[in-house]
């Protein structure tokens, strides 16, 4: 059984202590990451944790790591020499379930709370809805394994960065100039022409299917990137969604949304949304 966290409005929140200084405290955290072992949580043989296993082997170079399963997690999950890269089943407070699926880095300590700060979670990406029997985004893990290791990097570089929650992924479309982006027609939450919306990219867009965007992200694609939706469990209006757009050979993070879901604002990317992923485009 996958942990559960209960998530509060900002996908990424600093994490710290409630020091006179919680920069200083902050800068300390990221900076000693290196030197920190960072567990990572494999509590099953099921697909998702061998592909998690399989990323971190690959490519997880920020510090050094070991495996565990949930109960060693449960046993040390205070000690401060670690820090946790698990997935999880999230939920905020008004959801009776869990609604999405996250691959979250944790803290090692015990968890202090004052509004939307948190010493304990450092990044949740969310993955797919929750109790996905099909795991079609689980393509997406490598990648998110990247992306986690580059937000530590950014962090370390500037710290006031930890500071900013998911902000700090709201102004990186200008490094879209020149690549190719792929989405499906279902991606979109609003009515536009196929030949309408690839002119909003002066022909530098792609609408394809599901099984393109996934061989995009397996391969490595050149010059390129892809956009996700991730759909909470069951869709209903007052859930959230996420909207991100992922480039695939570096696998940087360059746009990230979430959207509460209603009549009005269906699951998908938003015509606001699309006007300013398409910005770099005009110039």
């Amino acid at each position: 059984m996958r942990h559960f966290i209960i998530l509060a409005a900002s996908l990424f929140v600093f994490t710290g202590s409630f020091s006179q200084n919680p920069i200083t405290q902050t800068r300390n955290t990221f900076n000693n990451y290196g030197k920190k072992t960072t567990k990572v949580v494999i509590p099953s043989t099921s697909l998702a944790d061998l592909m998690l296993r399989d990323a971190v082997n690959k490519s997880w170079r920020i510090s050094p790591f070991e495996f565990c399963d949930y109960a060693e997690y449960q046993k040390i999950k205070q000690d401060t020499n670690y820090f946790f890269l698990m997935r999880v089943d999230g939920m905020y407070k008004k959801d009776l379930e869990p609604k999405i699926e996250y691959l979250t880095l944790i803290k090692g300590g015990a968890e202090v709370k004052r509004g939307l700060y948190s010493s304990h979670n450092i990044i949740n990406l969310p993955i797919q809805q929750s109790e996905d029997l099909d795991g079609g985004n689980l393509f997406l893990i490598p990648a998110y394994v990247d992306i986690i290791q580059d937000h530590i990097y950014r962090i370390q570089e500037s710290v006031l960065l930890a500071f900013k929650g998911s902000l700090i992924y709201s102004d990186r479309v200008s490094m879209l100039k020149g690549k190719t982006v792929l989405f499906s027609k279902d991606q979109l939450g609003y009515e536009i022409a196929d030949e309408e919306f690839v002119k909003l990219f002066k022909g530098d867009a792609k609408l394809v299917s599901a099984n393109d965007i996934e061989d995009a992200v397996t391969d490595n694609e050149e010059n390129s990137a892809v956009a996700v939706v991730v759909i909470p469990k069951g869709g209903t209006a007052g859930s959230y969604c996420y909207k991100m757009i992922i480039t695939t050979d570096s696998h940087q993070l360059l746009f990230l949304r979430r959207q509460k879901i209603s009549k009005r604002s269906p699951a998908g990317f938003s015509a606001e949304d699309i006007r300013k992923i398409t910005a770099p485009y005009q110039f």
